[in-house]
């Protein structure tokens, strides 16, 4: 951890100097409205003072930090984020290549209802599969009903999922224990997965790869600072 943070500092400070170089100048404008958007974060002017005084910082102190965060900002903008291009062919290809990552999951409409006992519960899985509907099954048997839309893959318990995504409409599933309680489920709606086509997705996949691309420029310019620079470690 001191090592990555060490080399941070390393990192923030080479960046600072190619600001300076580059005569990159921040209009204080933007540094007052920052500091006044911070300030809105707190009650008062006096909580603001005082929590600045137990950080060991003067407002000149902040002021200077957000000054160099733009300064950083900035040069970074000027020096590799303006610089990179993705072409509208790299999109198609990366939507080609990774074509089963674009669907949507399925999605199920679910009758859960809760009983007190597996008793109680085979009883009305019997009813309900011979054509009683739930709603006059309620007020002859001890049951809560909830209606839930439940989506593969995304939270869900395993019972549970292993239990509703392997039922049909209107299918009534057997009685399952699931963290001490009894459940029966019935599925009433089924929305399956979806391939997403390119013109869906081409924004998400462009945001992708535009930030791939800067992650990688970015450390490849910051390696050209440091080759560039004499770093002494023990100052």
């Amino acid at each position: 951890m001191k090592l990555d943070l060490l080399n941070r500092l390393i990192e923030d400070k080479l960046i600072l100097q190619e600001a300076r170089k580059e005569n990159i100048n921040v209009d204080n404008s933007r540094i007052k409205g920052k500091i006044i958007e911070i300030k809105k974060r707190y009650p008062s002017e006096v909580d603001f003072q005082n929590d600045l005084i137990k950080q060991g910082l003067t407002q000149g102190d902040l002021e200077k930090k957000i000054r160099e965060q733009f300064l950083m900002y900035n040069v970074v903008e000027l020096k590799v984020r303006r610089k990179i291009i993705v072409k509208p062919e790299e999109v198609t290809d990366f939507y080609e290549k990774n074509k089963k990552d674009f669907t949507s999951r399925e999605v199920r409409e679910v009758e859960v209802i809760s009983v007190e006992n597996k008793d109680l519960a085979d009883s009305l899985v019997y009813n309900l599969r011979k054509g009683d509907k739930i709603e006059a099954l309620v007020g002859r048997y001890p049951v809560t009903v909830n209606n839930l839309t439940m989506t593969e893959g995304e939270g869900l318990k395993k019972e549970t999922e292993n239990t509703v995504f392997k039922l049909g409409i209107n299918e009534v599933s057997n009685p399952a224990i699931i963290d001490d309680k009894c459940y029966i489920f019935k599925v009433v709606n089924i929305s399956p997965s979806q391939q997403f086509n390119l013109l869906e997705v081409q924004d998400k996949i462009y945001a992708f790869l535009f930030d791939k691309k800067m992650q990688e420029n970015l450390a490849k310019w910051i390696d050209e600072l440091k080759d560039q620079s004499y770093i002494n470690k023990t100052e």
